[in-house]
């Protein structure tokens, strides 16, 4: 019983980590996209005035 107590434990912690990490990525992910959207719409800008 406390062998199995332990195991789901452990699952549960190793899958907590997992999320957290991926929610970090996404979200680093995520900036990195709207800041590459801004400097496209800046140069298209700056083109349509040259």
């Amino acid at each position: 019983m406390f062998e199995m107590l332990t195991c789901n434990v452990a699952v549960l912690a190793i899958a907590g980590l997992y999320y957290a990490w991926k929610d970090r990525v996404g979200k680093l992910s995520l900036r990195r996209h709207e800041i590459r959207e801004r400097v496209a719409y800046m140069l298209w800008v700056a083109a349509q005035r040259a």
